[in-house]
């Protein structure tokens, strides 16, 4: 009888250790999948926050689109400029492409932010589609800008050649303390493999237009010039963006009559496309991740476990403010965007063993600064 009860008694003790040790392991679990999850939602809205207050940027002698678009080739049904686009596929969002937004005047446009309400996946049914948001900025580290362009008649190859002696207006990339970045030396290598055009990689021109790189190879420099490359603008890219012979292509700044190469007077700019968008992991179809893809390069995702994905924006028409808006008021363009507000930046644990869900969702507001201070301090009226 003795050993029973004390048998008993252990059996009790025991097993209150390990009811405790399992509620510890729990909590320890909930506590470790809450700091990844924050960690993950604070680098995710870092890199957007880097991004989204980049919109219209450019540097010295590199303009960016700032409150104002490009038209693109306005082709008829499947000839339509879509995006968001890599090498390979356009076909990233929700399934299917987005054609870009229309001008005032009805023309396809790319403006420093294009919006996308509700054309992302639905990850819930509750909260509805998802958005997706693009943006883009001059980027800095490839000085196309010390380059001067000519392009065919056919209005499909630009040349870049890089005078033997550095034109003033050429600033190469800078450290903080105005020192030279390190290894960028004039001029830069147009094929180098980390800092040169890449396949995919979209170049204004102007502001005027737009062309996608479709390839890229060495030529022979003329008398004062140190380098030469051909770089191919030809009606292959599957962002449908070079349509030779239609309005808003590089053929515009063909001369009538030309059979020769034609000087370019505009700059000509590299762009950093981004855009952000929900898909569902091909590892078991199942998880959402948020996903961020950059002109030609493939998607990369971001963070995974994000159900939710909503942007509201601050509009400035002229001293008329709309705030917190979904879709753009009538009469407004993405080029009057001040603030790019995430409305919902939602994510949620799926740690095996765990009742019911632990989740985060982050709203903020992220200044576009260019934009913001063009609209509140304007040269020219917004359009």
């Amino acid at each position: 009888m003795e050993l029973m009860v004390a048998a008993f008694a252990g059996l009790l003790v025991v097993g209150g250790a390990v009811t405790l040790f399992s509620r510890a392991l729990k909590a320890s679990w909930i506590t470790s999948e809450k700091s990844e999850m924050q960690q993950d939602l604070r680098a995710a809205a870092t890199l957007m926050q880097n991004d989204i207050s980049m919109a219209g940027a450019g540097a010295v002698g590199q303009q960016g689109l700032q409150n104002n678009g490009v038209g693109l080739p306005n082709g008829a049904g499947s000839s339509k400029s879509v995006y968001p686009c890599s090498t390979v596929s356009c076909n990233y969002v929700n399934g299917g492409s987005v054609t870009y937004p229309l001008s005032p005047s009805g023309v396809p446009t790319l403006y420093s932010i294009v919006t996308g309400p509700n054309l992302g996946i639905t990850v819930n049914a509750a909260t509805g589609p998802s958005d997706i948001l693009t943006v883009n900025s001059a980027d800095p580290t490839l000085t196309l800008n010390c380059y001067s362009a000519s392009i065919d008649p056919t209005g499909t190859i630009v040349t870049f050649q890089a005078p033997t002696v550095q034109p003033a207006t050429c600033i190469l990339p800078q450290m903080d303390d105005g020192t030279t970045e390190t290894g960028i030396t004039y001029p830069q290598n147009l094929m180098d493999p980390n800092v040169g055009l890449q396949l995919g990689d979209m170049v204004l021109f102007g502001t005027n237009a737009v062309g996608v790189v479709t390839s890229i190879s060495t030529c022979s420099p003329t008398t004062g010039n140190a380098a030469c490359y051909t770089v191919d603008f030809a009606a292959t890219d599957i962002g449908k963006i070079n349509q030779p012979g239609t309005s808003g292509s590089l053929t515009q700044f063909v001369p009538a009559g030309a059979t020769g190469p034609t000087a370019l007077s505009a700059t000509a700019v590299r762009l950093t496309f981004v855009t952000y968008y929900l898909d569902l992991s091909p590892m078991d179809g199942v998880t959402p991740r948020l996903m961020r893809i950059q002109t030609g390069r493939l998607p990369a995702p971001v963070a995974e476990n994000v159900v939710n994905l909503k942007f509201t924006y601050d509009v400035n028409n002229n001293g008329t403010i709309s705030a917190n808006v979904a879709t753009l008021p009538a009469g407004t363009t993405p080029g009057m965007i001040t603030q790019v507000n995430i409305a919902h930046l939602a994510i949620r644990s799926q740690l095996p063993g765990i009742t019911g869900y632990q989740g985060f969702d982050l709203q903020t507001g992220i200044s576009a600064r260019n934009l913001s201070f063009l609209q509140q301090y304007p040269i020219t009226p917004s359009n």
